[in-house]
């Protein structure tokens, strides 16, 4: 499947405040064509409904969102939170990086597989999530790929008793790194806060 791209000058017309970008991607772009895993299992339907009306914290400009979920019938049909942001790389390809904060959703535990780096090589997503992630950092971890910035807060969750007495959940914990994208991965670059 390719790509369709539109120009990033046509991009950058209406983001005058965003930097000078050699990577081709738009938000919107990464929104529809990242692997489903990626984007909080969207479906394809899902994936336009969410772009047509913006749900959450959505910034073309800075090439990253925030989507909160918590009402299955209504809005599109993500199965959680999602944290997306993109990133160029020294070779000026598009490098998304997501989040799905499920441990919110449905008080599942965290897993591997709620985080998703994946980089755009001949109009194709090729998942570089192991390589890119430096190893004390575990994939389990919440990532807050949406923060402005160059640096991505992350940490463990933690758990806590529900206010409605139905048990445990999980939230974000304390802050236990900062990350920034560097030579081809992100690298540590100051421990919790």
């Amino acid at each position: 499947m390719r790509l369709l791209l539109p120009s990033l000058a046509a991009a950058l017309v209406s983001c005058s405040t965003a930097p000078r970008l050699r990577s081709p991607a738009r938000l919107s772009d990464a929104v529809l064509t990242l692997p489903s895993a990626a984007v909080s299992s969207m479906s394809e339907v899902g994936r336009r409904v969410y772009l047509k009306d913006k749900f959450g914290d959505y910034d073309e400009c800075g090439r990253r969102l925030h989507y909160c979920k918590d009402n299955p019938y209504e809005g599109p049909d993500a199965d959680s939170m999602l944290y997306l942001r993109l990133f160029e790389d020294e070779e000026g390809r598009t490098i998304a990086a997501s989040h799905s904060a499920r441990p919110f959703a449905g008080g599942s535990e965290p897993s591997g597989a709620d985080t998703w780096i994946h980089r755009l090589e001949n109009d194709r997503w090729v998942d570089i999530t192991e390589a890119a992630l430096p190893p004390e950092v575990s994939r389990t971890w919440y990532f807050q790929f949406n923060e402005p910035g160059d640096l991505v807060p992350c940490g463990p969750y933690t758990r806590f008793a529900r206010h409605d007495g139905r048990g445990m959940a999980l939230k974000f914990g304390p802050k236990a790194r900062d990350l920034r994208w560097k030579n081809g991965k992100f690298c540590v670059v100051s421990g919790g806060g």
